[in-house]
């Protein structure tokens, strides 16, 4: 799914960081390379400029996070960027322990991505448990889990990288950092207040087909923040604020429209993705195991709620039409794999897909008599 004008937004939101850095302290920006985009489209400072609305930040803060994006810079500051860990994180430089003055971590890269080994304090307030769209527990607790994924996730990565390469460029467009976690109560998730970031959880002792649903997953709500940045061209209404099961009677549905709609999107590249990966026999044994179940659990998340909405009320001609070609996409994906209705059983997940509860309805065994018979050969 291209958006022609992407660039175009982009543009728009470097822009916007731009004039909230010289707003704030105009020095920085002399410090900088000023047409390196990259600079402006750091994670960091999205969450920094959203968290000014809503608290008190230090200014110093801004220049911490910037100071590794210095032409030149002879000496770290570091005062206001130590986390509750009293581990601080200097973008593009490091990690440094408050207690610990010898300790020193250096960015850890896998292909495009960074992978966050400790959380900066502006992004601790995104993490909350929450259940049927209510914060349960705003001051979750949770601990890195990157080392133990580190080799799992790297792999995911490749392989979205060879086997999916137009989808990937749009993930590197859109994102540009992971933070793996413990907590399994605080569902993956992004966020356009920490624009291309991603938070995954990590349970179990295997996860790369659950890294690769994830990476499509989150990676394409954040690739959608970038196209939707003029949310009017696509909507009628304030689709950000206005709760479907208020359009729908559904009383069930706790989400924004525009949170249905990215759903919506969400699913699609999944079934794109899902569909790329088995018609090419990219896996075998467990590993294609799981991504069936995972493809089959698609089906029930394609039309849960949009279908209820008055079209004509909600979408202009564009979105409409967006909508339209998703749906389509998504039900000849589901054409295709229909008979897996018949032999696979999803009724026991939840939320999220979770291996082992498919593996109680679903036994690989059951699987591998199948596979031999040519089944699952699509």
């Amino acid at each position: 799914m291209e958006f022609i004008d992407i660039e175009d937004k982009k543009n728009e939101i470097v822009n916007t960081i731009k004039i909230l850095i010289y707003k704030e302290n105009p020095s920085l920006l002399d410090k900088l390379d000023f047409e390196n985009d990259n600079i402006f489209l750091e994670p960091l400072l999205f969450a920094y400029f959203n968290s000014k609305f809503d608290s008190s930040l230090p200014n110093q803060m801004l220049e911490e996070i910037l100071q590794g994006y210095f032409l030149n810079n002879d000496k770290i500051k570091n005062i206001y960027s130590f986390n509750k860990n009293n581990i601080s994180y200097i973008p593009q430089v490091g990690y440094f322990s408050k207690e610990n003055k010898d300790f020193f971590s250096e960015i850890l890269m896998i292909h495009d991505f960074e992978i966050i080994r400790e959380i900066h304090p502006v992004l601790e307030k995104y993490f909350s448990e929450t259940k049927d769209g209510h914060v349960i527990n705003s001051e979750p607790k949770f601990e890195s889990a990157y080392m133990q994924s580190y080799y799992e996730l790297s792999l995911a990565i490749q392989i979205i990288k060879t086997h999916l390469p137009v989808f990937y460029t749009q993930l590197v467009f859109a994102n540009k950092k992971i933070f793996l976690h413990n907590n399994p109560k605080i569902y993956n998730f992004t966020t356009i207040k920490t624009l291309g970031m991603l938070y995954f959880y990590v349970i179990g002792g295997y996860n790369v087909i659950y890294f690769i649903e994830e990476i499509i997953h989150q990676g394409s709500h954040n690739y959608l923040n970038y196209a939707f940045y003029h949310k009017e061209k696509y909507f009628k209404i304030d689709a950000e604020n206005i709760v479907m099961r208020d359009l729908t009677n559904q009383l069930w549905d706790y989400r924004s429209v525009f949170s249905a709609f990215h759903g919506l999107y969400t699913v699609t590249k999944r079934l794109e993705g899902f569909d790329i990966l088995l018609s090419k026999n990219v896996f075998i044994g467990r590993d294609k195991h799981e991504l069936l179940g995972r493809m089959l659990d698609q089906f029930l998340r394609v039309e849960t709620g949009l279908e209820y909405l008055n079209s004509k009320e909600v979408f202009t001609e564009l979105g409409f039409n967006l909508y339209l070609k998703l749906l389509k996409n998504s039900k000849k994906i589901l054409a295709k794999y229909d008979k897996l209705k018949d032999i696979i059983d999803v009724s026991n997940i939840g939320v999220d897909f979770r291996y082992d509860d498919f593996c109680k309805l679903n036994p690989i065994e059951n699987f591998y008599n199948l596979e031999k018979q040519g089944v699952f050969n699509f």
